[in-house]
């Protein structure tokens, strides 16, 4: 039974799952429900536009051009901000109809959607044969129109600054987001919390990579982050990283120099001449994913390393952490790369 005094403060939130009254959620399913009005939001603005070639997303402050799930934000932001209302404080152990409605106010003020339609000109020069049999180069002018939609997602600091959070309510914010809570922010939002190896298992894998391979030493690296957080907007900042920020953190430890974002990361290794196919992969290795048109080389959305035996590292956005996993989506890798060949070039 939490105490009073929890109960009262923004870390409330921690144990509003207690609450099983009718008209009562779990923040687990206000979350699902508020995605699923922004998903719905991205449908609207794809029909609205009518009939288009393609469609780009767009995400401010994002290195690899993918969504920011900022969702720990949003509910340290909550959690603070409505507690500590001067007028209308109210405790945030109930997520009741009043502030299930507050999430959602938040949410939408720390997540924008914006959108425009470009259209393209196109002149291409063609053969045409005429009925004689002789032929002539004409130029034919196509239009592409391509939707553009941006989302802008914020950090806590920032939607802090827009509230104008008091120094205490920051500090309060701050201490909500620490690594200390970061457990219980997993639980209440139904994250996986596992970051893939027990401390055992850690040692093992480690003692079985290929001795005195560069690729082994990038792994090793990778594997030190194992539980670090993933932000996009605070990668580099404190102990937070995402996947390509880790892969560059990384091979920097050992010389190697790589571009910051994962697109050009995969960019870098063909002109580089350091592809592999999937059947050769070897520890250190980068896999590529792309998981929807961004407008970068070949449309890359994610990057890890691959560990070996099947298993790759990398930060991962879903799982709000660094993690030790199975290789997934084989249907949406579209390149593997060998940065440390060119140590020996």
């Amino acid at each position: 039974m939490a105490s009073a005094a929890v109960i009262s403060s923004p870390f409330g939130i921690f144990v509003s799952g207690e609450n099983t009254d009718a008209d009562v959620k779990p923040l687990t399913r206000i979350v699902q429900e508020i995605d699923d009005e922004f998903a719905a939001r991205l449908v609207e603005i794809q029909q609205s536009a009518g009939n288009v070639d393609r469609v780009e997303y767009h995400y401010p402050g994002s290195a690899d051009n993918t969504r920011i799930d900022n969702w720990m934000d949003i509910i340290a932001v909550f959690a603070v901000k409505t507690v500590t209302d001067a007028e209308n404080g109210m405790d945030v152990a109930t997520l009741d109809a009043t502030r299930n409605g507050i999430i959602r106010s938040v949410f939408w003020d720390m997540n924008s959607l914006e959108s425009r339609v470009e259209t393209i000109e196109h002149k291409e020069t063609v053969t045409v044969e005429h009925e004689d049999g002789s032929t002539s180069e004409e130029t034919i002018t196509r239009h592409e129109r391509i939707l553009h939609i941006t989302v802008t997602s914020h950090t806590a600091e920032q939607q802090a600054d827009t509230y104008r959070f008091t120094s205490e309510q920051m500090e309060l914010m701050k201490e909500m987001l620490s690594e200390e809570f970061r457990p219980l922010m997993f639980a209440i939002l139904g994250k996986d919390a596992d970051i893939g190896l027990t401390p055992e298992q850690l040692d093992l894998v480690q003692q079985q990579l290929p001795e005195g391979e560069l690729g082994s030493e990038a792994v090793k690296l990778a594997l030190t982050r194992l539980g670090d957080p993933y932000s996009q907007p605070k990668a580099g900042q404190d102990h937070f990283t995402d996947c390509s920020y880790l892969v560059q953190w990384a091979y920097r430890q050992l010389g190697i120099s790589l571009p910051r974002t994962a697109a050009e990361q995969a960019r870098f290794c063909v002109e580089n001449g350091l592809t592999v196919s999937t059947a050769d992969l070897v520890p250190g290795d980068l896999v590529f994913w792309s998981y929807e048109r961004n407008g970068r080389f070949m449309d890359i959305t994610h990057v890890g390393i691959y560990a070996g035996d099947g298993k790759v590292v990398d930060a991962s956005s879903s799982r709000g952490q660094v993690v030790y996993r199975g290789v997934f989506d084989s249907d949406k890798q579209v390149l593997f790369g060998r940065p440390h060949l060119s140590s020996a070039n």
